[in-house]
């Protein structure tokens, strides 16, 4: 199912829990977990659960998957749809679906782990065995029909995410819930660290802005990040700066909505999700015009260029310091995250099910 908590695991949790609500009476949820997976209170109470031997992205897993994937058809109903949310299936005697949130590791090799680069370097035969390919965003279908030809046009369909369930909590309970910098005034980042984030130019960003700006950073150790931490005292802003690591979906919502702003600065993103969850939560954005974001925040947020630090240090200290045009954004803001919901990717991601079955 999925390997760690970060954007890919977000969306496969999110979509199968809207999948279990249509309680559509022609198919039987099941998911792939790791068999170390202890984290299962998510899971629908009509959503079977299939412990996998196999670990995600382990260097066989295309080996020995298949042979669980057919042990569990002479025990059980056999599978007639894989969805596979992260890229890459494997073969087998069911109808493939994948979902491609991104390319950017296609044209940026140096972006990506050596580890990554090994798992996702079968995307071709993955596309190509694919019955079906759910691209997150309209930028990421062109993508894929630009850098993977083999993938037909036709069978490439594009099912926008949506914003995870705000949590209910009073103003209390969020100050409870958020961590140490609660009681200031931040700008938050949320998002895996690692070098297609651009964290480089939001940490000059922040150098160039008022010393009581400060930055709450959110996200799991990715790679090549250890650097943050040099840039940081170099630029002389890493004690305005808290690496908060991984929170739960709770606290994150708590988050957003404490934060002054969310900066998402990144190269490029296929979706963009951070920006999504902070407006729906009513916290103006500010995010590079790279990949799918232009496209996913139309005009509710504010745009920069990725490497242009001054720019995005101008649109930061605007929407800090302007409390009318900060409360514009905001509604801009809530209003565009009403355009996309979980129900209906679920709906139309059943009917690529409905399409890959023939």
């Amino acid at each position: 199912m999925y390997y760690r908590k970060a954007g890919v695991s977000y969306y496969a949790q999110r979509l199968v829990r809207a999948l279990a609500e249509l309680r559509a009476p022609w198919f039987t949820l099941r998911i792939l977990l790791d068999r170390r997976d202890a984290d299962t209170g998510w899971v629908p109470p009509n959503v079977g659960i299939v412990r996998a031997v196999t670990p995600a992205h382990h260097r066989y897993e295309h080996l020995t998957l298949p042979i669980e994937l057919a042990c569990l058809g002479l025990r059980r109903a056999p599978c007639t749809v894989l969805h596979s949310p992260d890229f890459i299936t494997c073969r087998g005697r069911f109808r493939k679906v994948i979902t491609i949130h991104d390319l950017y590791f296609m044209e940026h090799p140096e972006a990506m782990s050596a580890d990554g680069a090994r798992y996702y370097s079968r995307i071709r035969w993955s596309a190509s065995a694919a019955d079906r390919i759910i691209a997150v965003s309209r930028f990421t279908r062109q993508d894929i029909l630009r850098l993977i030809p083999e993938a037909a046009s036709e069978k490439v369909i594009v099912v926008y995410e949506a914003a995870g369930r705000a949590p209910k909590v009073e103003s209390g309970a969020v100050a409870h819930a958020a961590p140490p910098m609660r009681d200031v005034r931040f700008i938050l980042f949320v998002g895996t660290l690692e070098p297609r984030k651009n964290l480089s130019t939001l940490l000059r960003a922040l150098a160039r802005l008022p010393s009581e700006v400060r930055l709450v950073i959110v996200g799991a150790p990715g790679w090549r990040d250890e650097a943050l931490g040099d840039a940081a005292r170099e630029l002389g802003v890493a004690e305005r700066i808290e690496f908060v690591g991984w929170v739960s979906e709770d606290k994150l919502g708590a988050l957003y909505r404490q934060a002054r702003l969310l900066v998402m600065p990144s190269h490029s993103e296929g979706f963009g999700l951070p920006v999504l969850e902070a407006m729906s939560c009513g916290t103006p954005v500010v995010c590079s015009n790279a990949g799918a974001l232009p496209e996913i925040v139309a005009d509710a947020a504010l745009l920069h260029s990725p490497t242009d630090d001054a720019e995005l240090a101008r649109h930061i200290l605007a929407l800090w310091a302007d409390d009318a045009l900060h409360a514009e954004y905001a509604r801009r803001g809530l209003a565009r995250a009403r355009d996309f919901s979980w129900a209906r990717a679920a709906q139309e991601t059943l009917e690529v099910y409905r399409a890959a079955l023939g």
